[in-house]
């Protein structure tokens, strides 16, 4: 479920009436195609799509419209499942069609191969129409020259307006010199939110205006509309491209929040390519913008000749090492643009590029409250062609930033995108005093954007212990961090199961149970007590005499397998570059498994892949429970294309009588924690979950055991 779906401007959804005569229209059962089902569904009708059918080698259109009486014409996954809709050898441009329509949503696709296209989409909405919604879909392999995931063009008179984007995957498609997710022309009242893009050729996510050959009336262009949630990765255009990773072209009164943007060309953009286009009202805020290839943030027409940035923002952002090509724009590029804000932003470069960059279209742009730093190296500004070599020279000779710092934010993990501020940060409680929360803003984690005081400089705001503030997470604030006081060091009340050893406790480890080595009131539980240390691949968990959970590194003795020989294989593939390893593990033809104890893993149970050599854990790759997770048959499968946190790519459970279960998981790229190859044997594999139930098999004669590949069938 995706809590964080609907914010202000979706709130159109409710209200809409759900006839009780609706129809739930079901592909294969009752219509062998989709279109055909489509094409039978009316205001309030549900054409539910299973996988048993499929792939559904369709190109599709909605025929018809929902309507505020009847309600949305729904085209969704059935439950738990995620139905492939492919385009290979099937003509057409558009693989779902969406043309003047209103009150239509698709939901839970995995839409594929749409081949050799000159300007199609994996989602097209075209022409005008009003409440369309685009959810959770995955959309990949669209090949060809302006081969794009999402497109939204308003080319009507009539707006297209109160649509949602949310939650889809866009990857590996090849939209240049177009956009993978773009919303063009005459459209308002937008959210796109909570989408993952990774891994195209072109523009990430755009919103465009003034583009004529979509709308004649370059007046009507994107507008009212809020970009919020989303993570872009990898989006690169061809040669020396300037492709964003967040884009907005001409759009006005829009909002781009608490998004992610990483190993782009450009971060976050704000721009207007066509000449006498004015991009307005854009507040850019709580955003974290890291290891972008040529600069951060930058907004302004690229040169004299084109439109311009006025009456903007950019606000309360968190941008670390960006320019990584050394191209020099560093973290903020300004161009042609006038009249812009940018103020308590948090700024951290290499030192082998300017920190900011400005030419002469630089003009009466304001900065202040802003934290600068650098990683290694010399700092340098460059502002309308005149580089400073110091952060005082900086704000003499241009005038900003008077109230800014020059200092070392304490970033926890920044290397590894974490760039949250670690307490005693000196961007904390330093941002603009003046300023105020608007309506809806949050920081970048969905927390409260105001701790404190003042605002902390950044996309990152903390609650900080022992300021004499009680703010949000805190118990308590005395202002010191004495513990045993009443008021503890980390902000909350002396006592037991707090977290803080104080008098009359021989532990506190932040609970008040029983069963992890420090007792109920504190006190250390009995040497040999059962416990758990947290290693789902440790066996024989019991408390020592120090509090310390201490297990044994090794097989679970009892643990399901196949019930012939040769039907498990286990593949472990170690390459220089890291994003090259692989781990492979079947076991089929197994035992007897229930649907019960396959426990709940799209909700609580947590799994986890072991793998032993010589009797000792060399790698656990973990499978967390959540919504990477779906039910699917008597089983469930899992699907992490981003392979957090330990590798994981995928996973297939199958519950069944004696002989027919299935357990099938891969993991591949630099999230694994790859063991040196050249295992001792014999090597065991082992699917475990939390609650004790565990599937494995034993490779004693392997047909490869190198230092580069491990690869065996069961004994």
């Amino acid at each position: 479920m995706r809590a964080t779906r609907c914010i202000s401007l979706c709130l159109f959804i409710i209200g809409v009436a759900h006839p009780a005569l609706a129809a739930v229209l079901n592909v294969p059962a009752s219509f062998t195609t989709i279109q055909a089902a489509l094409d039978a569904a009316g205001p309030g009708d549900t054409v539910e799509v299973c996988e048993a059918g499929g792939p559904y080698f369709e190109k599709i259109t909605f025929p018809a419209s929902g309507s505020l009486v009847g309600g949305f014409i729904s085209l969704r996954a059935c439950a738990g499942e995620r139905p492939v809709l492919d385009g290979t050898a099937v003509a057409g441009s558009d693989m779902v069609r969406i043309e003047n329509r209103s009150f239509v949503r698709i939901e839970g696709f995995e839409i594929r191969n749409n081949l050799g296209v000159n300007d199609g989409s994996g989602v097209r909405v075209i022409g005008a129409g009003s409440h369309i919604e685009i959810l959770d879909n995955q959309i990949h392999d669209m090949r060809g020259q302006h081969a794009m995931g999402i497109t939204v063009y308003g080319t009507e008179p009539q707006p297209i307006s109160d649509l949602l984007i949310d939650g889809n995957e866009i990857y590996d498609c090849e939209p240049f010199s177009s956009e993978a997710l773009v919303v063009n022309a005459n459209v308002t009242d937008f959210v796109v939110s909570n989408n993952l893009v990774r891994d195209v050729n072109n523009i990430g996510i755009d919103f465009i205006g003034g583009e004529t050959d979509i709308n004649p009336d370059p007046s009507l262009v994107a507008r009212n509309g809020v970009c919020s949630g989303n993570t872009v990765l990898r989006a690169r255009a061809p040669g020396e491209g300037y492709a964003g990773g967040i884009y907005v072209d001409g759009g006005r009164d829009l909002v781009i929040e608490r998004n992610r943007v990483a190993e782009c060309d450009l971060g976050i953009e704000i721009g207007a390519e066509n000449a006498g286009t004015v991009t307005t009202n854009v507040l850019v805020r709580d955003n974290f913008v890291h290891a972008n290839e040529k600069v951060g943030i930058v907004f302004g027409g690229y040169s004299a000749g084109v439109g311009r940035v006025r009456e903007s923002a950019i606000t309360n952002n968190t941008t670390y090492g960006n320019d990584t090509l050394g191209v020099g724009f560093g973290e903020l590029w300004i161009q042609y643009a006038d009249n812009n804000q940018v103020r308590n932003n948090l700024f951290v470069g290499s030192g082998a590029v300017p920190l900011t960059y400005s030419e002469t279209g630089n003009s009466a742009n304001t900065l202040d409250y802003n934290l600068w730093h650098v990683t290694g190296g010399a700092a340098e500004w460059v502002w309308r062609n005149v580089s400073y070599a110091s952060y005082g020279a900086f704000q003499a000779g241009s005038g900003s930033d008077a109230n800014g710092l020059m200092a070392d934010p304490l970033l926890v993990d920044p290397a590894n995108g974490d760039l949250h501020l670690e307490p005693g940060s000196p961007a904390i409680n330093r941002g603009d005093p003046a300023f105020a929360v608007a309506a809806g803003e949050l920081d970048f984690d969905s927390g409260e954007r105001l701790n404190g005081a003042r605002v902390d400089i950044g996309a990152d705001e903390t609650t900080v212990c022992g300021d004499d503030v009680v703010q949000a997470g805190e118990e308590c604030d005395d202002g010191n961090l004495v513990d045993g006081d009443g008021c503890d060091s980390n902000c909350t009340a002396t006592g037991c199961g707090n977290g803080v050893v104080t008098a009359g406790e021989q532990c506190d480890d932040g609970n008040a149970a029983a069963g992890d080595c420090c007792g109920a009131a504190c006190q250390l539980e009995p040497l040999g007590s059962a416990c758990s240390d947290g290693d789902a691949c440790s066996n024989a968990d019991q408390c020592d005499s120090s509090g310390a959970c201490i297990g044994t590194a090794a097989p679970a003795l009892v643990c399901k397998g196949s019930i012939a020989a040769g039907r498990s294989k286990l593949v472990l593939k170690d390459k220089t570059n890291d994003r090259g390893d692989r781990v492979l593990f079947g076991l089929t033809r197994g035992e007897a498994t229930s649907p019960a104890e396959l426990g709940e893993p799209d909700d609580t149970t947590d799994y986890d892949l072991c793998i032993y050599a010589g009797g000792e854990s060399i790698l656990a790759m973990p499978l967390p429970a959540g919504a990477e997770w779906a039910v699917t048959g008597s089983g469930y499968r899992y699907r992490d294309p981003e392979r957090s946190p330990g590798g994981a790519q995928a996973a297939k459970l199958k519950a069944a009588d004696q002989g027919r279960s299935v357990f099938k998981v891969k993991g591949k790229g630099e999230n694994l924690a790859m063991p040196s190859l050249g295992l001792a044997l014999p090597v065991v594999a082992q699917l475990r979950n939390r609650d004790g139930a565990c599937w494995g098999a034993s490779f004693s004669s392997p047909k490869r055991n190198d230092d580069t590949l491990f690869k065996a069938k069961s004994d």
